[in-house]
């Protein structure tokens, strides 16, 4: 009983590393967002204003980080501004609470194991498919068609 203690409790210890991970990893993405728009908001109505002219280093150095900030908000935008990742967050829990009060009620707990481990590696395989494909283009790409 002992190793099928082990297993119960790494499962969970793992979907708590997730949950933690995501939630950090949002935290991450979402102020890295907020610091993107207040540039992307600020520096141009500073140069528009007049504040500083464009013709200054000041100014330049502003043009330049509004450029590359610029290209980065767009480049990873579906990472930045997603609303995805707090529906992963709560899927995770949920599973996690799932599986944890199944795991209090008794009964078998291999079955209950192999049914949550089962859950929590297709969950963690398609958001591991959907990072991969780097939700970079707004289509998914179409199918080649034969050669008439």
């Amino acid at each position: 009983m002992a190793d099928v203690d082990a297993l119960v409790q790494e499962l969970d210890a793992r979907m708590l590393r997730d949950c933690e991970r995501l939630t950090y990893w949002r935290q991450v993405h979402r102020s890295t967002g907020v610091l993107y728009t207040i540039v992307l908001i600020f520096v141009p109505a500073t140069l528009a204003v007049g504040f500083t002219s464009s013709e200054t280093p000041l100014g330049k150095a502003l043009l330049l980080a509004t450029a590359v900030v610029g290209g980065l908000n767009v480049t990873f935008k579906p990472y930045v501004h997603s609303q995805k990742r707090r529906t992963d967050i709560n899927t995770m829990r949920r599973l996690r609470d799932q599986f944890r009060g199944e795991v209090a009620k008794g009964g078998d707990v291999i079955a209950v194991y192999e049914k949550y481990s089962a859950q929590y590696a297709a969950i963690f395989d398609a958001r591991g498919r959907e990072l991969i494909d780097g939700r970079l283009g707004t289509d998914d790409p179409k199918p080649d068609l034969p050669a008439a």
